[in-house]
């Protein structure tokens, strides 16, 4: 806990909050930052959105979230352990909020991924044989702005 507690001052007092970058949209961030430099805006999301969870701001935190994946997926990462553990991150803020179904469809995607490219996301257990690959959650609308 103290690390964790030394992080937060570290990147705090590093004026990541300050960042303008990181407050522009994904398809601004693309446009405007280089190529090389997108894997170092979304590790900042990411962290960003840690703190913001920790300080009680979750929707905030969400959309930091969105962003990182968008970025993700907009530099061929969409099947990486890196995008699953994104989105299983994103599940967990969605059930925080309330939004179950949300929560359930980002789990469920996560799943799919690590099926798909062969890892285990820890505390994540599932079988092959009980996830067909076209399954959807019952009585939810698809997540509009992630498209598989």
């Amino acid at each position: 806990m103290i690390k964790h507690q030394i992080a937060i001052l570290f990147i705090i007092s590093f004026g990541l909050h300050a960042n303008p970058l990181l407050d522009e949209s994904a398809e601004d961030i693309l446009r405007s930052a280089r190529l090389s430099r997108i894997p170092s805006v979304i590790l900042s999301l990411e962290e960003r959105a840690i703190v913001k969870m920790e300080s009680n701001d979750l929707l905030s935190a969400r959309e930091d979230l969105k962003k990182a994946i968008q970025l993700k997926h907009a530099i061929g990462m969409k099947e990486s352990e890196g995008n699953a553990s994104l989105l299983l991150q994103i599940s967990k803020l969605e059930s925080r909020l309330g939004n179950r179904c949300e929560a359930n469809q980002y789990s469920h995607l996560a799943k799919r991924i690590a099926l798909r490219i062969g890892v285990n996301l820890g505390a994540v257990a599932f079988d092959r044989a009980v996830m067909p690959d076209n399954r959807k959650p019952d009585g939810c609308v698809e997540v509009s702005w992630l498209k598989e």
